[in-house]
Parts: C-alpha cells; structure tokens; sequence
C-alpha cells in the first residue's frame, strides 16, 4: 500500500512539477489589467474586489504576496494563479489515481487540464480561475471518491473514513461558497447523492448532519459579514459601488444590476444553439478531438459501475457547459467554462482508465494486448504534448512581447503592457487627476498604492469622471472623443488635457529641428525631437514620443505613419499609422503657430526581426478631396522624416 501511495504522489507532483514549469515560463512579468489586476492590488492591500469579493483568495494573496520574498508584488500574485492551476491539474492526478487506480492515466488527465488554452491563459495571470479549478478539481475528486466508497457500503451504514470524506467534501463546498458562484452548481448532484446514500440517516445521525452543515455554512456565513465590511472600510479599492448598509451588501453579493441586464439569457434556440457551438468549439480546441469521445467513453463506463456516481459527473457537466455557455456579456465567456472542463476531464480520464481495464481483462494475445496498451498510453501522453508543442510558443511570445498598446487600451494582459502604461505616472503635474476605465485603472492603482508611486495624483474610475475636475490639471489613461477646448499632450503613454497650448519646449529630448514642408514650400510644421533608446532587443515594443512644433496655424489635418527601415532605407515591418496625434486626439488643424504637442508611439520590433542596425523614420500626410494623398517633405525631399538609429538585439525568447 505503502508503494501505491507513493506512486501517486509521485505522479501527482510530476503534473504539478511540469504544469508550474510551463506556467512560470511563460509568467506575465508584472503588472496586467481588469480583473486579473484588481487582485494584483486587492491581495498585497487587503482591499475589496467586484461582488462577489472572492474573500478567500484574497486573503489567501495577501499572505502569499508579504510571505514570498521574490518579485514585485503584481509577479507573486500571478504566480499565486499558476501554482493554484497546477495544484488544480496535480489534484485531479492524485483523486482521479486514489479513486480508480492507473496513476499514469491519471497524470495524462491532469496534465491535459492544465495545458488547456483557456486554463493556461489564466494560469499566467493574477486573476482568480486557476484557484477556481483547483477548488472544482478537489470538490469532484473528493465527491467520485466519497461515491465509490459509499456504494460498498449496504445503507445507511457508513464506515468512519467515508465519514471523514463526508466532511472534507463539506468543508471545500464551504471554502467553494467563499470564491466563485459557478461551484455552486455542484451543489444539484451532491445532494442527490447524499439523500440517497444517506436517507433517514441525515436525521438519525444529526450530530454528523449539523457538522456538515457546519463545514458549509460557517465559512461563507463567517467570513462575507466579517471580512467584506472590514476591508470595504480600509477604502482601498477605486469601485464606485461599495454597500454601506446591509440591503446593499445583499444586492451587491447578488450583483443585481448584472443578473438584470446581463447574466443567463435565453432568448431563443438560435442564440443558444450560438454559444454550445462556441463552448464546444472551445472544448475541441483546448483538448483536441480525443476529448469529447474519450469523455463519453467515460461518462457510459461510469453510468455502468458506478450509477450515482456517473450521474453526478454527467449531470454536473451539462449544467456547468449549459449555463456557462450562456452566461452572456461576459467578453472573456471561456472564463466561465474552466469548471465544466475540470469535470469533461475527470471523464476523459476514467475513459482512458475505461479502456486499459477493456484491454488489460480482455481475451486477446498477449502481443496484442501489450500494442494495445501501449497505443492507449501513446493517445493519453500525445494530447498533452500537442498541446504544449502548440501552446507552449504563443504563451512564451505573450509574455515577453505581448501587445503594442493601442489607442482604446482595452486588453492589457501581456508582455509589458501595464509597465509601459504607467510609466509616465511619474511625470505627471502635481496633484493632478487622472482617470481610466476598468483595464487601465487596476495598473495605476496598483502602482499608486502598493508600489507608493505618485500619491499625489488622484486616479478615477470610470473615465467619464474626468469632466467633474476643472480647478486641477487633468489627465487619461486612453483615447476618449473630447472638446475643441482641450490641448491634449501626451505624458509617456498617458495624456494630459491642457487648457491652453504648451509654448515651451519641453525637456529631456533629444533635438532634432527637423522642419517639414508642403509641396508649395510651406513650412507648417517641425518635428523638434523625440524620447526613445537607440538600443532594443526584438521581440519589444519600443515607447516613443515625438515631440511637435507648430511653426503655423494649420488648416489641413495630416496624419503620421511610423516606419522601420534597413540601412538602405528599405521598409522592412509593416507601417503604424494613426489618423491625428496625440493618439488620434488633436488633429493639427486645432494646434496654433508656436505649440510643443508631445505624442506617444509604440516601435514594435517583433520576434522574428533579425537583428541589425535600422532606421525609424515618420511619414506625414494627409488626404486630398480626389482620393490621393500628399506627404509633407524634409529639407531634402525626403518623406521618409529620420529621426533616428536603432540597434536590434535577438529575441530572448
């Protein structure tokens, strides 16, 4: 028993070995945005997040994040998120090997959950889904195993370890209740099971019932009235919606206003039809074709040998994948799936289990036997190591490219895109206001009140705040459509709102003086300097800000292409253009004769660019009332504008 045991652990901490591996190498290096950054402040603050407050994860952060001494704190809280999906996959190895014996199959299983696209995505990042599925893995494995001990045992008699596993399956429900609605669900089937195995016994041993009870209830009914006012009162969070009384706290658990108007919709058999083919596209996508069939070998095996047990599994999934798939107004919907896909897997698994039992029993030669065996150890091993061969490099690019940051800043969940975000925090005008929609606030707050940047500066949320402020210099976290009396400026990759236009050069640039002329030999503009390093390393996104001056009051609005050249001034990468400076903000025709505009560009060098010497260079333009356009020019005629060299180091990925 002794070696049984530990060959499961053994198999078990491999999967979770080689999960955290891939996750950690493909960690997003700080800070990412929306949810997944509101837990990168709410764990090291103690701080309140949107309903329903995840109370148990962000305790559990706020101890992870002070006790490990590695990394800024945004890095340990996405670290948090991969050990606890590969405690999710690692956990299901050692239920699905204690239940059902075949560890190896078991490992096949678990690593074939981790290595999900959907799972692996939030793996990475500090967002709550991997501590989802590691609560899901625990509360399915430890129900199956429950199950198949109780139906050995004639009822109502239980031995004390079923007991034991009673209480331990009552205890993660309860710690289930404490992070995400969706594992309530689970709650349907377990209560099938209980009033079937146990019957009249729930009444006559009422002292082990109340103890169940307990383990549930005193968990969530403890800590939600305890801990959400406790740390709502630390005023730590930027949410506008924070309960100050009890009513409040109820429609705010409940999240009222998204179960109104968003949450299940089922409006008619086409939409729904809609979303079950995305879900199982998401299915076939994240675990191969091998899945689904593999899963329904499963499900029937254990409909025949373990009735109850079957049922809870099948039942639970199609209630998981149902409602999830319809879970609307959600733009990350496969979030929601994670929970469904924990159970396919506990599924496929016992399908794989399934057929070594058929093959390992058969009447059939023994070479046979052992090719057949062989060729199911061969599938079982194949699924994960395609899905790491084909997910491995795209999570490796995310986390050391990632995204240029674009003008609406709506996903910032790669590379370094909140780094380069916040950058120009520090520069901003004292005791300015600064404001931002939900992607872009949870960085800045981050910044502002864990790492103590700029506490000066008042950060709002939503944007739409910005218009309340006219006796403070106000500043934006992205592009938002605004009124002619605005001179918008950028400030690193932030804009600020200027009442008046900016006559003063500003500091820190490099000169360039470079004045550029209209084909009749105007000279309306003049592109003084720039902010930028003359060194990179491909496989970045190089920040940039130019530096305008207009030398006279404009009536054209030109537009500005970004370019990267070779040495014999070749175009080698794609051209970045955008329809205004100032990230589309201030068209020229606004700008008056002797104004400095500042503005924000992104050179993005990808991966695959060898390395070398290259120019970077900007095309100013605008279009004509035929279609065609016409380009501004240096003093050369060139219109292809230098302003300056660039050394490409190799990508390190």
């Amino acid at each position: 028993m002794k070696a049984i045991l530990r060959q499961r652990i053994f198999y078990a901490f491999l999967v979770f070995a080689a999960l955290l591996t891939a996750y950690g190498l493909t960690l997003m290096p700080g800070t990412v945005g929306g949810d997944a950054g509101e837990l990168q402040y709410a764990g090291p603050l103690l701080a309140l997040v949107h309903p329903t407050g995840q109370p148990l994860y962000v305790l559990l952060g706020y101890v992870w994040s002070h006790l490990l001494p590695l990394g800024s704190m945004a890095w340990r809280m996405n670290l948090l998120a991969a050990v606890s999906a590969a405690a999710g996959g690692a956990a299901l190895t050692w239920l699905l090997a204690r239940v059902y014996g075949n560890p190896l199959v078991a490992a096949a299983a678990g690593l074939t959950l981790g290595f999900g696209a959907a799972l692996w995505g939030q793996a990475v990042i500090a967002d709550k889904y991997g501590f989802n599925v590691l609560l899901a893995a625990l509360l399915v494995g430890l129900t199956l195993w429950w199950g198949h001990e109780r139906q050995r045992t004639p009822a109502p008699k239980a031995t004390p370890q079923q007991n034991r596993l009673l209480y331990a399956m009552s205890l993660t429900f309860g710690l289930c209740l404490l992070h995400h609605r969706s594992l309530g669900l689970f709650a349907i089937m377990i209560a099938v099971l209980l009033l079937y195995y146990e019957r009249l016994e729930l009444l006559r041993n009422w002292r082990r019932t109340l103890l169940c009870a307990a383990l549930v209830l005193l968990p969530p009914l403890l800590l939600y009235p305890l801990f959400l006012p406790l740390v709502r009162a630390r005023a730590l969070s930027p949410l506008l919606w924070q309960p100050n009384d009890a009513a409040g706290w109820v429609d705010w658990l409940l999240e009222r206003h998204v179960l109104t108007n968003e949450a299940l919709v089922f409006d008619n058999w086409a939409n729904i039809s809609a979303q079950l083919q995305i879900y199982l596209a998401t299915v076939i996508h994240d675990y191969t074709l091998a899945a689904l069939p593999l899963a329904l070998i499963g499900f029937v095996a254990l409909l025949r040998r373990e009735p109850l047990n079957g049922l809870f599994l099948l039942v639970s999934y199609g209630l998981q994948a149902f409602l999830s798939a319809n879970w609307r107004g959600n733009e990350r919907q496969f979030t929601y799936y994670l929970p469904s896909f924990v159970t396919l897997l506990y599924a496929y698994g016992y399908g794989l289990y399934a057929l070594w039992n058929a093959v390992s029993r058969g009447q059939m030669p023994v070479r046979l036997k052992r090719t057949a065996l062989l060729a199911i150890t061969a599938l079982a091993l194949a699924v994960p190591a395609l899905q790491l061969f084909y997910g491995y490099p795209a999570r490796r690019a995310d986390a050391l490219y990632g995204g240029r940051l674009d003008l609406w800043r709506e996903t910032l969940k790669t590379g370094t895109m909140g780094a380069r975000l916040a950058r120009g925090l520090s520069a901003l005008p004292p005791n300015s206001v600064l404001a931002a929609d939900w992607e872009q606030i949870t960085i800045l707050w981050y910044y502002q009140q864990v790492e103590g940047l700029r506490p000066d500066v008042t950060i709002l949320y939503p944007i739409e705040r910005y218009a309340d402020f006219s006796d403070r210099p106000v500043c934006l976290a992205r592009h938002v459509p605004l009124g002619a009396e605005w001179h918008p400026g950028n400030v690193g990759a932030l804009i600020c709102l200027n009442a008046a236009p900016i006559m003063i050069a500003p500091q820190n640039m490099t000169p360039l003086g470079t004045v550029l002329y209209t084909a009749e030999g105007n000279a309306p503009l003049e592109l003084s300097g720039y902010q930028t390093q003359t060194t990179a390393a491909a496989g970045t996104h190089l920040p940039l800000l130019l530096t305008w001056r207009a030398r006279e009051t404009m009536d054209a609005d030109y537009a500005l292409s970004l370019r990267i050249l070779d040495q014999s001034w070749t175009q080698v990468l794609p051209a970045q253009d955008i329809n205004a400076p100032v990230m589309g903000l201030y068209p020229t025709s606004r700008w008056t004769a002797g104004e400095y505009v500042q503005d924000y560009h992104e050179i993005d060098l990808p991966p695959e660019l060898p390395p070398g010497g290259y120019l970077w260079t900007v095309v100013v333009y605008r279009a004509l009332a035929d279609g065609t356009f016409t380009q501004l020019q240096d003093a050369q005629g060139n219109i292809n504008i230098l302003g300056g060299t660039l050394d490409v180091s190799a990508y390190g990925g």
